[in-house]
């Protein structure tokens, strides 16, 4: 079994949605139409996510690459390209051409979108595009103004975008999959989190020191540098950075840290693995994990469609799938 942070706190959050997403979903399977469509379900997103993972994209495919190189790039070319991807994936979502048959992630390349308001027939809303569009602006300028950042950034010899992080703990493995690693010649590395909320007012510490106990156990990458068998969890830099509030978070994670982290990771993989009791991802059944106590949850969830009681009485021939 496979677990982040994120997987954690959506078993906290709704362990029959867990299921769903992490066990039950599954592209492979063609004698099974509810695990295909529990697979295409999980590919959406509300709009908030997607705007984030958008300027993730931006980020990580045009930005970086520039400061690696030494280049200068310009406010307006950074935009532009982000514009594109942005009018692209939005007229992917608003087709929903995820459900078009043999769709895959692959086949659509930078212009695969799936939002959860056009699954669902809700209304587009045409002010909250706009809106996150003027997000995805903002936080792309906001993070060419950092100078200090993007000058260190720079001066890093090596810088690694969403490259997964994985090593064993209980009877689990643990991924990680930070925005960016960035190496020194000298000095610990550094990893930064890219956040896009409109307050920012919460932190994610705990987030980014699993990925510090990550990037120390895990074994490294072909490009990792040899150096960094030098340093332990922690001594790796960690940054958060709001990018909507220009707000930067720096954590140095303790041995306390670093003990919680591991006490947090084990707790509830513990849970997950009872959860499961013994059965392969063939034999699970999401209808005999529970639902969350907050049915506001509900509405947001992508597997509503097939996570009723209704769903789970009807035969898969019966749904609507693809």
């Amino acid at each position: 079994m496979i677990i982040s942070i994120s997987s954690i706190r959506q078993f906290k959050r709704c362990q029959r949605q867990w299921c769903f997403d992490q066990l039950f979903a599954s592209a492979q399977v063609k004698n099974n139409p509810l695990r295909r469509e529990a697979h295409i379900l999980s590919q959406f997103q509300s709009l908030a996510a997607w705007r984030g993972n958008l300027v993730d994209q931006v980020i990580s495919g045009k930005l970086i690459p520039a400061l690696l190189k030494g280049w200068s790039l310009r406010r307006e070319t950074l935009l532009a390209h982000a514009r594109s991807l942005f009018d692209k994936q939005l007229a992917f979502a608003l087709r929903n051409r995820v459900r078009e048959p043999g769709m895959r992630i692959k086949k659509a390349g930078d212009s695969f979108a799936a939002l959860t308001m056009v699954e669902y027939g809700n209304k587009v809303n045409e002010e909250a595009i706009a809106q996150a569009w003027l997000d995805v602006e903002r936080a792309l300028t906001n993070l060419l103004g950092m100078d200090e950042l993007c000058n260190l950034l720079r001066s890093a010899d090596q810088l690694i975008t969403q490259r997964s992080l994985l090593y064993s703990h209980f009877q689990v493995h643990f991924r990680a999959v930070p925005d960016l690693i960035a190496f020194f010649d000298e000095a610990a590395p550094l990893i930064v989190d890219w956040k896009v909320h409109a307050k920012g007012i919460h932190d994610y510490r705990l987030q980014l020191f699993a990925y510090a106990v990550a990037l120390t156990r895990c074994k490294p990458h072909k490009d990792f540098p040899a150096s960094l068998s030098r340093w332990s969890a922690t001594d790796i830099r960690l940054l958060e950075v709001q990018l909507l509030t220009k707000q930067q978070r720096e954590y140095q994670p303790s041995e306390d840290d670093i003990a919680d982290i591991d006490d947090y990771v084990a707790e509830t993989a513990v849970q997950m693995v009872m959860a499961v009791d013994g059965r392969s991802t063939r034999e699970v059944d999401p209808f005999d994990f529970p639902v969350t106590a907050n049915p506001e949850q509900c509405q947001w969830c992508a597997f509503h469609r097939i996570c009723s009681e209704e769903a789970k009485c009807q035969e898969p021939e019966q749904m609507t799938l693809l």
